[in-house]
Formats: structure tokens, C-alpha cells, sequence
């Protein structure tokens, strides 16, 4: 099995097999955002992830976190960028300058065609399908 650095780290380090104790994985914790650690347990070897603080995952827990974690901030950018856009589309109206009027204008242009972009993102996104339990994986 062949493990893939993602911007130079790997989510789950390797050799963690022959690892005498957790190791520090390129993931964070969902719930608070610190350093998760990783360490195979019981027979099967199932993954454990560990936060400082506490919080700990197994492996479809993690998962189920982290998309919701995206989806959630996927929805707050695009609220944000909505709200820029109607902001500066009202301050555009008000503005007695042209040049002015022109800038917010184009922003929000801008501001609109990105909230659209982040709105078809999340549409497209689909979380992973994982197995019931006691299907193999």
C-alpha cells in the first residue's frame, strides 16, 4: 500500500504499523481544529485518531466529521460572498461618483460569479459512501 503526501504530509504517517506509540498525522481535529494523533488498535488494527484535548474518532467517525466540517464552511463562504455582493450592489446604487459606482459594481460582479462557482461546488460535493458495518472495506 502506498501512502500519498498531500502538499508534502501525509494524513496518515507511514510505518504506523511498527510505531511503539501514536503517531502525529497531517489531519486536524475536526471539533477543535488541534493536531490529531493515529494509532492502530485492537485485533483488526482499526485506526484511532486522537486530539490533544480529547476528542476522539474512529476511522468513519473522522469521515462523517470532516465532511460535515466542509460542508459547513463551503455554506458560510457562500452566505459571506452573497452578502458581499448585495452590499456592494446597495453601495454601487448610493454612490453619486461614477467612478465609484463603477468599482462596486464591478466587485460585485466579481463577488457574484464566485458565490455561483461556490454554489455549484457544493451541489457537485458528495460525501465518500462508506461501508455498513461488517461489509468489508
Amino acid at each position: 500500500m502506498q501512502l500519498a503526501k498531500v502538499q508534502g504530509v501525509y494524513a496518515i504517517p507511514p510505518r504506523l504499523e511498527v510505531a511503539p506509540e501514536p503517531q502525529l498525522t497531517g489531519v486536524s481535529c475536526p471539533d477543535c481544529g488541534g493536531s490529531l494523533s493515529v494509532e492502530p488498535e485492537g485485533k483488526r488494527a482499526d485506526l484511532v485518531f486522537k486530539c490533544r484535548v480529547g476528542h476522539t474518532y474512529s476511522v468513519t467517525e473522522l469521515l462523517v466529521a470532516k465532511e460535515e466540517r466542509l460542508h459547513a464552511r463551503l455554506w458560510t463562504a457562500y452566505t459571506a460572498m452573497m452578502e458581499l455582493e448585495a452590499l456592494l450592489h446597495d453601495l454601487a446604487a448610493r454612490e453619486a461618483n461614477e467612478d465609484g459606482r463603477r468599482r462596486y459594481a464591478q466587485r460585485g460582479e466579481v463577488a457574484r460569479r464566485q458565490a455561483g462557482r461556490l454554489r455549484r461546488l457544493i451541489e457537485d460535493d458528495t460525501p465518500v459512501t462508506l461501508p455498513a458495518d461488517g461489509e468489508p472495506t
